[in-house]
């Protein structure tokens, strides 16, 4: 079939069909997706998806175009492929075809960049939590002057009690001040209803943690070299939030492993109906490089992912709890989060 009409098109462009092992293989690759891959037709043509990319990506690729073959159906996926020493967010979109007896015969794909997309994504939700933040220092400080004021106010009652008046002026003093505690305390009450207002829940929805798991893998380690497992589950969550925070704990043992190949374990467990708490433990050197009484978090060693990390949790109405594993050397880091796993039994996914 000539699918050359497809080098018009300012996007890569890729078609799909079946080899005799039924697995979905390039049948075609368009001009711009060759040139951001910088491999020819005759490298792309009848190869599954880990036979063209290299590292983590290829699986990731394969994985998810095996399902939508398996599926049949037109679909649409995210995925991270690092291409020329530079790591591209892709949106990709799969239109099946079928013959007349409703037999899938091809599948044609168009990937857009979206990594300033999702740039933007990650910033406006860092944003957001340090904006959180400051908007519960703000309802704190608030709250801590009604207090005084308060106080001010009782003592403007007390002095007019009884109080003779001379005509020169002091009770109108006294009226003033107890005019002045009102206005503040109305101010005090219309700033904390402002900040609560704007503490609008969170939207969650399903989404696959393993899925979650293998995109940030691509991107953190292509060449496959740390061992990571962590559960092929679903979970009910804030998707942006725990992609950013399992993001960054993956990140910071990677940057702070004292070896070459690191071994990280990511457990997820339902604390009660509503809450989950995923724990994150690497064996590299722990926390041991900060003062015994230092806070982890905040350990300039340790880089500035964890502090952005505790702000985005607290952010969400979760906690995070940096510390050693009870057995054995390295780090864990356990956040709770609010969320639920809708599948019951995990299955452990190693990638090593």
């Amino acid at each position: 079939m000539d699918y050359s009409i497809y080098d018009l098109v300012d996007a890569p462009v890729f078609v799909l069909v079946a080899d005799d092992e039924g697995r979905p293989v390039y049948d075609f690759l368009n001009k711009v997706g060759r040139d951001r891959l910088g491999k020819g037709l005759d490298e792309i043509i009848g190869k599954a998806a880990h036979e063209v990319f290299d590292g983590r990506a290829a699986y990731s690729v394969f994985r998810h175009q095996l399902i939508a073959w398996q599926a049949g159906q037109t679909t649409c996926y995210e995925i991270a492929l690092p291409l020329r020493d530079d790591k591209v967010w892709f949106r990709t979109s799969l239109v099946a075809t079928h013959d007349e007896d409703g037999a899938l015969v091809r599948m044609v794909g168009t990937s857009h960049d979206i990594s300033a997309e999702r740039s933007l994504l990650q910033q406006e939700v860092m944003t957001a939590a340090a904006a959180r933040e400051v908007e519960d220092l703000v309802c704190l400080a608030a709250h801590d002057l009604r207090s005084p004021i308060g106080n001010m106010k009782s003592l403007a009652y007390l002095m007019r009690h009884d109080f003779v008046d001379h005509g020169d002026g002091k009770l109108e003093l006294i009226n003033m001040i107890d005019t002045l505690a009102d206005k503040s305390l109305d101010v005090i009450s219309e700033t904390m209803a402002q900040v609560m207002a704007k503490s609008a829940p969170v939207k969650s929805g399903p989404f696959d943690f393993g899925g979650v798991c293998d995109d940030i893998l691509v991107l953190l380690d292509p060449l496959r070299e740390h061992s990571v497992s962590y559960p092929r589950i679903t979970l009910d969550a804030d998707y942006t939030a725990v992609q950013i925070i399992v993001r960054n704990l993956i990140d910071n043992a990677f940057k702070h492993a004292d070896r070459d190949a690191l071994r990280v374990e990511i457990s997820v467990d339902q604390m009660n109906t509503r809450r989950l708490a995923i724990c994150v433990r690497d064996h590299g050197p722990g926390f041991q490089q900060a003062p015994a009484d230092a806070d982890p978090a905040t350990s300039v060693a340790n880089g500035f992912g964890l502090m952005g990390v505790r702000r985005l949790v607290k952010a969400r109405g979760g906690t995070v709890k940096f510390g050693a594993p009870a057995t054995g050397e390295g780090a864990e880091v356990r956040v709770e989060l609010p969320g639920q796993m809708i599948d019951p039994a995990p299955e452990l996914s190693k990638v090593s």
